[in-house]
């Protein structure tokens, strides 16, 4: 399999990353972009970065007195993982959490736990494969059956442009699991940053062996940040119980990760109806 490479930086405050779902940034700078939420004007993480980024050589306080200062409904950020936010009012600072693989100082990462190394080795026993893959439309049609599966909106074309953008980069690694019978099973992307991996997507076709799948996939996805010398494997997080116990088991840890939000006070009102996770 191919050895790709980091990322000089950061994915999510990669501007192409923005420029690939054809938005436009905020004036202040930074990785936001301009949206609404349900028709509420705002400016927000863009869709499928798991973190905000604000612009190099300001400080992050600077970037935060132009984003109070902005005439605008809401503002969502999501910040770095590990990154200890205390902003007040009129700030509201959400809790969150990733869960990350830290590997040793001679650079390696924990073996799996006995219960997923017994996995991984059944899935080969069952004949499912792994491939390094660039095909676009595998990729999203999996993910977006994990996404419908758990009625969780997503834009199948917009994903698309991110995707045939991503899988040109030599700081990721994309991959399709087929079982026995050469059908696709499950996939997964990584995202290679400086000294941090992320498993940033992953799809699935429910089936027998797609558990199976995903497992091996996240064993080759440690195994790729080991080789390209990242000491993080960064497991993305989830707000879903199950799927954060999955990550548990692999014996990740819990590392905070936090959103920053302010509402204008005329937006409060209709976003605690319609958007209540953002309170």
């Amino acid at each position: 399999m191919t050895l790709h490479s980091p990322h000089p930086h950061s994915w999510f405050n990669d501007s192409e990353w923005t420029h690939a779902l054809g938005l436009t940034p905020i004036p202040a700078g930074g990785s936001l972009v301009i949206g609404s939420v349900k028709g509420v004007p705002a400016w927000h993480t863009p869709p499928w970065a798991l973190e905000a980024g604000w612009p190099e050589n300001i400080d992050i306080d600077t970037w935060r007195s132009a984003l109070e200062e902005a005439s605008i409904g809401l503002v969502a950020c999501d910040l770095p993982a590990a990154m200890e936010c205390d902003w007040g009012a009129p700030w509201h600072v959400q809790q969150r959490h990733t869960r990350w693989l830290t590997c040793d100082d001679s650079g390696q990462f924990p073996p799996l736990p006995k219960h997923r190394a017994k996995q991984a080795r059944k899935a080969l026993s069952k004949g499912i494969t792994i491939e390094n893959t660039s095909e676009v439309n595998k990729l999203v049609n999996l993910h977006q059956m994990a996404r419908d599966r758990k009625s969780i909106p997503s834009d199948a074309q917009a994903l698309e442009r991110l995707f045939k953008w991503m899988v040109q980069s030599p700081h990721q690694t994309s991959y399709i699991a087929r079982d026995g019978d050469g059908v696709p099973a499950a996939s997964a992307t990584f995202l290679h940053n400086a000294g941090r991996t992320v498993y940033a997507f992953g799809g699935q076709k429910r089936s027998s062996v797609s558990g199976l799948a995903t497992v091996l996939l996240i064993e080759q996805g440690i195994r790729d940040a080991a080789a390209i010398g990242n000491r993080i494997f960064d497991f993305g997080g989830s707000s879903d119980p199950g799927v954060d116990r999955f990550y548990a088991e692999f014996g990740a840890e819990k590392v905070p990760r936090q959103r920053a939000v302010r509402m204008a006070w005329w937006a409060r009102p209709w976003l605690r109806l319609m958007r209540p996770d953002l309170f």
